[in-house]
């Protein structure tokens, strides 16, 4: 351990003397996903300008990141982000130099994501030692640990806004900082969350703390760095040796503020006028909508001017705008279909990309229908309709009744009121025959509308998961010149009561989207279909959909359309969204209890559920550490029990855990009740803008595991093996089977047939089988402890013992199944005079070693002895006591100690009783 500590340290070293005065090699963002080969566009990077993410590789194991190292690696001016990279113990050989994340842009307002790192069991990021602007956010990763004993204080200005949830245990860590297995730790001590502790990152690199050097750097073996030093440095007092510059870096050197003819770019260093020209000048042929045009404004190389300012072309600068400014605006495609659409292009005189105005409104009247109760009695005009720009109906003559008894109809300039719908009203109200010619105007009633007069029919249509190809039949009005094209309208339908009417109001807004068709070409002897494609559709979503002609205005005669009649069109489905806060809990030591909730975007029925259960292997730390000696914690499991998952309390420290014999908890106030709702809504909030951020549409995946189980209700994917087989638990390296069970019309299960006090990885699919391929989502993951077996920890068996030459050998049989696995064993022993019991600890690996243990007894006599062993759910039961006998001596030896102690007991009482003889006998 010492050995390799030593070489890691001379490798730091040697790098860290060699960033300061060479030009460091910067890159641009990287995203590094599906495959560890990715992981090579850092090779050679000192800075990241940009952000750094490490995500979605599910085949990596922790062998392919061995030898894996990028030690040039030593800032990223935005945020790290690691999600669900399988394998990924520790980042400590992959970036062991990364000292300063800047925080520039922040991911979710945080600079550290750490987000279902399944098997990450410790951050490692030993030279870490500073993170400008951003907080820390660490969640979901069921065997991190190294968390309690960092101060994050050291690292960030601020600790208010971390957040560290639902990672391992603390009681389950075997935190052990350097020096700790000594007997003495080299770690500074701090004081973080009211917890005085060692502070290090991993077993072998203590946290970094520059008590002396103030809000300076310190070099890692604690002298104060230059003051425009951040993070460290590999010389003290130097500006030109620094890792990373506290303000901005320039020809080797950090400095204050850049030079005269330099730039600030990025917010950490100085570039010259050339280079600001050449990104501006590379993006001007660019049609990417994220392509920046670079523009220099208060000395500052910066992506756009501020508001007030424009560019000048040739300087660069930007310069005060003389009225308003010109902006431009970079688009796709923009379609404008509201007055609240509108105002995201407020202010924009240039728009790259195309703009589509797709208003359906004019003039703000109040009537676009007459759907309200009334009956009408008049000796002359009983119902009159004049001047309504955006009345198109009178009423669903199936829904209602009117009857005009008495009295005539008048209709005037209501341009968008067709001559049918007022021909239709005077069939049901009976005042048919009682008009007058000049009642009813034939020129100004409809004569901006396409009042039609045929009816188009659909011939095809064709769904997929977001899109709808249609055709309809052709239509050409006698001057085929007047037909300018189709409008196809359509809009999401849960029920089919839907009309055309439907969702308009008095400001011109429509609840109906619309999608402009031109008229097909003309050949002669064959009349095309028109049709369409409508995308940016829901999946498994009922879609009401018509298609009616546009035609051009005459004064002379009416226009004579064509529509077709709503009809109703779904979706297919979709994969599911991840299903939503997994509940597990144990209520036995053989079952765990598993509960759901449904994902927020089912896109279509979902059919069933798979779940998967893993058992995990101890960390293999517990094999390692000799668990009896001073200082070292003992380590513990706590089965999951039924358990509150809201209680999980928002911590920027590792909560230390309950404390036998304080009082329970306090019931939550209304305003503790109101925070934990607010803190429940934005975790939600987080983890959908991760999944919206970093999951992206890609091809249907291949089914594996996921599509091609039989209908059998458990399934083994892995080799069969025993889930209680003994010697299982002994090993470290052990991979368990993988079991599958399918869920069928609910959202939640119970797992039986598991092995006592183990712990078990599950995920949940949401799955559709309506989906062609790839039907199920990715997973949400949970994990759990099933409850400890009663007297599986005990000693089972004759406790043996065998004495030579004053060492008593104890001999025992381990426990068969323990609770997880035995730590370490108590001896006791006494001799049968005397009242003090003597102890001693055995380690797991002195129990191999020795068979059991060996007891020097210097004194003789009968003794009394008993054996308990110690698990991860705690002690077993003592065994019933033995007795042994350590003899005063051998035979031989005490024969000759007679010879020898008794001739001079004989000549002791000689010289005392001949004086006293010869004193009484003159006496007389």
């Amino acid at each position: 351990m010492g050995r390799k500590t030593l070489i890691l340290a001379w490798v730091t070293l040697f790098t860290l003397a060699n960033i300061g005065p060479t030009e460091p090699k910067v890159c641009q963002s990287i995203d590094v996903r599906n495959n560890i080969t990715h992981l090579q566009q850092l090779r050679n990077c000192t800075v990241i300008e940009g952000n750094l993410q490490i995500l979605l590789m599910f085949g990596t194991k922790p062998e392919d990141f061995r030898g894996l190292s990028f030690p040039e690696l030593t800032m990223i001016t935005d945020y790290l982000l690691l999600f669900r990279v399988y394998g990924l113990e520790s980042l400590q050989d992959l970036f062991p130099n990364l000292t300063v994340i800047r925080g520039t842009r922040l991911f979710f307002n945080y600079a550290l994501v750490i987000f279902e790192m399944l098997h990450f069991k410790e951050i490692g990021l030993y030279n870490l030692v500073n993170i400008t602007r951003g907080a820390v956010r660490i969640e979901k990763n069921p065997e991190l640990c190294y968390l309690s004993t960092l101060d994050w204080s050291k690292i960030l200005d601020s600790v208010e806004d971390n957040y560290i949830k639902s990672n391992k245990d603390d009681r389950e860590c075997g935190d052990v900082c350097p020096g700790t297995l000594k007997g003495k730790s080299n770690c500074a001590q701090t004081v973080f969350n009211d917890q005085f502790n060692h502070r290090c990152w991993t077993s072998e690199h203590c946290q970094r703390v520059c008590s002396v050097c103030g809000r300076r750097a310190c070099t890692p073996s604690g002298m104060c760095c230059h003051d425009e030093c951040l993070g460290s440095c590999t010389a003290p007092g130097s500006a030109a040796k620094c890792v990373a510059c506290r303000h901005y870096y320039y020809n080797g050197v950090c400095i204050k503020d850049c030079p005269t003819g330099t730039y600030k770019f990025e917010g950490w260093r100085c570039v010259t006028f050339s280079f600001c020209q050449t990104l501006h000048n590379e993006c001007k042929p660019s049609k990417e909508t994220e392509c920046t045009q670079y523009v220099i404004h208060n000395g500052e190389c910066m992506p756009e001017c501020p508001s007030g300012y424009i560019v000048n072309a040739t300087s660069l600068l930007c310069v005060p705008c003389t009225g308003l400014c010109p902006k431009v605006c970079m688009v796709n495609v923009k379609t404008i279909e509201s007055v609240t659409a509108a105002q995201e292009l407020r202010g924009c005189t240039v728009i790259k990309g195309s703009l589509v105005i797709n208003i359906r409104g004019g003039k703000s009247k109040f009537v676009f229908n007459m759907s309200f109760p009334f009956n009408l009695k008049s000796r002359n005009y009983s119902f009159y309709v004049l001047d309504n720009q955006n009345l198109q109906q009178l009423w669903d003559w199936k829904k209602h009744n009117l009857t005009i008894s008495q009295g005539k109809m008048f209709f005037h300039f209501n341009p968008k009121l067709c001559l049918s719908e007022i021909y239709k009203m005077e069939e049901a109200t009976g005042t048919k025959g009682r008009q007058e010619k000049m009642d009813i105007a034939q020129k100004t009633n409809g004569d901006q509308a396409s009042c039609e007069s045929r009816l188009l029919r659909f011939v095809s249509n064709k769904t997929g998961i977001d899109k709808i190809m249609l055709k309809w039949e052709p239509y050409w009005p006698p001057d085929y010149r007047d037909l300018l094209g189709f409008m196809v309208f359509f809009k999401e339908a849960p029920y089919q009561n839907v009309t055309e009417f439907d969702g308009q109001d008095a400001c011109g807004s429509n609840s109906w989207k619309v999608v402009d068709v031109e008229p097909p070409g003309r050949s002669e002897g064959k009349l095309l279909n028109p049709g369409t494609l409508l995308r940016g559709l829901k999946p498994w979503t009922q879609y009401a959909i018509f298609v009616k002609t546009l035609l051009t205005i005459s004064d002379e005669q009416h226009n004579h359309g064509a529509k077709s009649e709503i009809i109703y069109i779904r979706t297919i489905a979709g994969t599911p969204s991840v299903p939503l806060d997994p509940i597990s809990v144990s209520n036995s030591s053989s079952q765990i209890i598993l509960k759901w909730k449904p994902p927020t975007d089912r896109n279509g029925n979902i059919t069933h559920y798979l779940v998967f259960w893993q058992q995990q292997s101890e960390s293999s730390e517990l094999y390692e550490f000799d668990y009896c000696q001073k200082g070292l914690k003992l380590p513990s499991r706590a089965s999951t029990t039924h358990t509150d998952p809201e209680d999980n309390q928002k911590r920027n420290q590792t909560d230390a855990g309950h404390i036998p014999g304080e009082c329970c908890a306090c019931p939550k106030t209304e305003s503790q009740l109101k925070r934990d709702a607010e803190e429940a809504a934005f975790q939600k909030m987080f983890e959908n803008y991760l999944h919206n951020e970093v999951f992206m549409i890609r091809p249907s995946r291949k089914r594996r595991e996921l599509g091609i189980f039989s209908n059998s209700s458990v399934l083994d994917v892995t080799a069969p093996t025993s889930m209680s087989n003994a010697s299982a638990k002994k090993s470290p390296e052990k991979e368990f089977s993988k079991l599958l069970q399918k869920v069928w019309m609910k959202e939640s299960l119970v797992i039986s047939n598991l092995c006592h006090f183990s712990g078990y990885r599950i995920e949940i699919h949401a799955c559709n089988t309506d989906v062609e391929t790839g039907g199920c989502s990715v997973a949400a993951y949970v994990s759990a402890r099933t409850m400890p077996e009663e007297k599986a920890d005990d000693v089972v068996g004759p406790v043996e013992h065998e004495v030579i030459d004053k060492v008593v050998h104890i001999k025992w049989d381990e426990p068969k199944n323990p609770n997880g696995l035995i730590v370490l064993y108590e001896v006791h022993y006494k001799r049968l005079v005397d009242s003090e019991e003597m102890q001693q600890c055995v380690s797991r690996k002195r129990y191999l070693n020795e068979q059991g243990c060996k007891l020097k007894v210097h004194h003789p006599g009968s003794y009394t002895l008993k054996v308990r062993a110690t698990s991860l759910a705690g002690n077993g039961s003592w065994t019933e006591p033995i007795t042994f006998c350590i003899p005063d001596s051998t035979g031989s030896n005490d024969s000759d100690y007679y010879k020898i102690i008794g001739p001079v007991i004989f000549f002791a009482l000689l010289v005392i009783l001949v004086p006293v003889i010869l004193l009484v006998v003159k006496k007389r």
